[in-house]
This record gives C-alpha cells, sequence and structure tokens, in this order.
C-alpha cells in the first residue's frame, strides 16, 4: 500500500511539476509579448515624437524664410497624440560669422516620450540674391555703377566700359573697390564673366587689348564663373512663393506693375519686407517708385521685364529678379541685389549693396540653414 500511496504522490507531484513549469513559461510569454508592446510603443512614440520635431524646425525655417528679419516668433500643432511648440529668437553674434543667427527651440511629446531640442540656424541668402548677377549674357549700353559687390555673369559681357566699380559710399577706383559679396574669392570687386568679358568690341583679355580691367576674369583668364553663382530662382522657390509671396494686386494691370500703387507694409512686413511674385506673363513692364512706407520689397518676375520709361527715375530697395530677359529703358536706383536671365541697361544704373547686407536677411531669399544642434 505504501508502495502505491508513494507511486501516486510521486504522480501527483510530477504533474504539479509540469502544471508549474507551463504556467511559468506562459508568465514568462506573457510578460515578454508585454515587454515588446511596450518597447514597440516607445519606439514609436520617439519616432512620432522625433517627426514632431521635424514639422517644428520645417514651421521655424518657413517662417524665418519668408519673414528674415522679423525679430522672433512661435508656432505650435500636433495631431493623434503628439504635440509641438516652436520658437524662435536673434541668436548671440559670433565673430567671423557674418550672417544672421536665430535661435530655434523645440519641444515635442507623444505618449510618454517628450523630447526637446535647440538648434542654431544661419540666415543664409539665395545665391541668385547677392550682389549683380546674371544667368546668360548683358549687353551694358550706359552707365551701370556697382557698389560693394562685383558683376558675375554667366555669358559675355559687352560694354565693360560703361560699368564702373566702388566701394559703399565712395568714388573708390576699380582697382580697389571692395567686393563684399564674393570678398572670399575675389577681394576686390571686378566682372566675371563665364564666356567673355568686350569693351569697346573687344574681349578684354586679348593680347591687343589694353590691360584696363586687370581684375576681370572670364575662360579667357582661366577662370569661369560659377554657375551656381549666376543660376536663378528654382523650380522649388517659385513655386513656394506661389503660397507664401505676397501677390501684386490692383497695383499689376494690363501688364504694368505700376510700383507707386503697391500699398504700405503692415506687421511684420514692415521690419522684414516683402515679397511680391508676379504672375506668369509673357513679359511685364514695371515703371514708377514706391512710396517710403512701402519697405524693402523683392520683386520676382518668372519671365521677361521691361523697366522704366526715359528720364524718369525708378527708385528701389530691396531685391530686383527677373528670370527671363530684363531690359532697363529708364534710370534706376537700387539699394539692393540685381539678378537677371539676361541684361540689357540702355538707361544709366546704380546698385548699392550695403556692407552690412548678411545682417539683414531679405524676406523670400533667405535660406535658414542649421549650423549647431543639440541641447
Amino acid at each position: 500500500m505504501k508502495r502505491v500511496a508513494s507511486s501516486e504522490g510521486y504522480a501527483m507531484l510530477a504533474a504539479l511539476v509540469v502544471m508549474v513549469l507551463a504556467a511559468t513559461f506562459a508568465l514568462v510569454v506573457v510578460g515578454a509579448v508585454h515587454g515588446l508592446q511596450v518597447v514597440e510603443g516607445a519606439d514609436a512614440s520617439g519616432w512620432r515624437a522625433g517627426a514632431a520635431e521635424a514639422r517644428g524646425l520645417a514651421e521655424a525655417s518657413r517662417a524665418l524664410r519668408w519673414h528674415a528679419s522679423f525679430a522672433g516668433g512661435s508656432a505650435s500643432g500636433g495631431e493623434y497624440g503628439t504635440a509641438w511648440a516652436v520658437s524662435w529668437e536673434p541668436a548671440v553674434p559670433l565673430a567671423g560669422r557674418p550672417w544672421s543667427r536665430e535661435l530655434v527651440r523645440v519641444k515635442t511629446s507623444s505618449g510618454s516620450a517628450a523630447e526637446r531640442d535647440d538648434a542654431v540656424l544661419d540666415l543664409r541668402a539665395e545665391p541668385w540674391a547677392m550682389g549683380v548677377t546674371c544667368t546668360g549674357d548683358a549687353d551694358i549700353n550706359a552707365p551701370l555703377a556697382v557698389s560693394g559687390s562685383g558683376v558675375y555673369v554667366g555669358g559675355c559681357l559687352r560694354g565693360r566700359e560703361n560699368v564702373s566699380l566702388g566701394d559703399v559710399g565712395s568714388g573708390t577706383s576699380a582697382a580697389v573697390a571692395l567686393d563684399a559679396v564674393r570678398g572670399d574669392v575675389y577681394p576686390c570687386a571686378a566682372v566675371h564673366g563665364g564666356a567673355g568679358i568686350f569693351a569697346g568690341g573687344r574681349e578684354v583679355h586679348d593680347p591687343s587689348a589694353t590691360d584696363q580691367f586687370p581684375g576681370d576674369t572670364d575662360r579667357h583668364a582661366g577662370l569661369a564663373v560659377d554657375p551656381a553663382w549666376v543660376d536663378g530662382p528654382s523650380a522649388e522657390f517659385l513655386l513656394a512663393a506661389q503660397a507664401e509671396a505676397t501677390p501684386p494686386g490692383p497695383a499689376l494691370a494690363d501688364g504694368l506693375l505700376h510700383l507707386d500703387q503697391l500699398p504700405p507694409a503692415s506687421g511684420q512686413a514692415t521690419i522684414g519686407g516683402r515679397c511680391i511674385l508676379l504672375p506668369d506673363l509673357d513679359a511685364v513692364a514695371l515703371e514708377g517708385t514706391p512710396s517710403a512706407g512701402v519697405g524693402r520689397l523683392l520683386l520676382v518676375v518668372r519671365g521677361d521685364a521691361v523697366l522704366g520709361r526715359p528720364e524718369v527715375t525708378t527708385a528701389l530697395t530691396g531685391g530686383l529678379v527677373v528670370c527671363g530677359h530684363l531690359e532697363i529703358r529708364g534710370p534706376l536706383a537700387l539699394e539692393g541685389m540685381l539678378h537677371a536671365g539676361s541684361l540689357d541697361v540702355e538707361a544709366p544704373v546704380s546698385v548699392v549693396v550695403a556692407s552690412d547686407w548678411r545682417a539683414s536677411p531679405l524676406s523670400g531669399a533667405t535660406v535658414p540653414t542649421i549650423t549647431e544642434y543639440g541641447g
């Protein structure tokens, strides 16, 4: 009897052990699955928080691009349990860093995940918004006086004898005038052509030509212009400008933009200025001078343009960008930058690029660039 009882006891003990092991295994499996779910959930929350951070940085960059000189700002948003908030303000200037800088703070949360990061952005300029540039050929048949910048042409420049270069606010000769735009490559202001530079119908680097313009460079001199310096606005910029730029409104009628009829700036545009994108017309004419309250303007023409009338001066502060052919028929006084696909100067033109232009970003032509990240 004892042996039977012992056998039954062993059987019961074995069954109990099996049950305990099975229960333990089940608990282990359930715990592991739960752990995986927690990890996956944390990973998903972290991923969503990271995506929200990117959204916050993108919103700050958009605002700084189109309202570049605005001192500070903030934005927030979120959906599906994810939230983000971003703010920006001027960053402390650093020696040797000429660009205006902004400190951007981003906070995000998603489920149990929360993140905060800081970034410093340089407010750099679009290459076509730097000094005086032309993608193709430039024919200079009237005085073109440029201060604070060289002249950069992707094709030929004809009429070099009509171009004068000087420092801002002085009558310094071309031999010592400073290039405040490409000074890291060309300290002295000069004309730089992609195909040729002609004065009086003769290439200035021809052995028979007098050495009037020693600083000028082109392919004949062994140095071609960097294509990135003379290219016009990208398709991405023009697409974004359709949503972000200011339309000309009633000031544009029958293909003529009356600059003197543009409304005064309001709100943050009084500080940062405005980018005005003209409709896609075959050609547009620009006449008049904006009133003092209009502020800085970046005028962007997607096609061809004719500016001014003979003996009537047009004055403009900011920048003029013509993707097609620009013909200047009347005197122009421009404080800022000038770009054209091709250029024909038939009346006196003065372009002044301020020595501190990098500290005053031009709304619409600013490229926020992350230079520091983390925090």
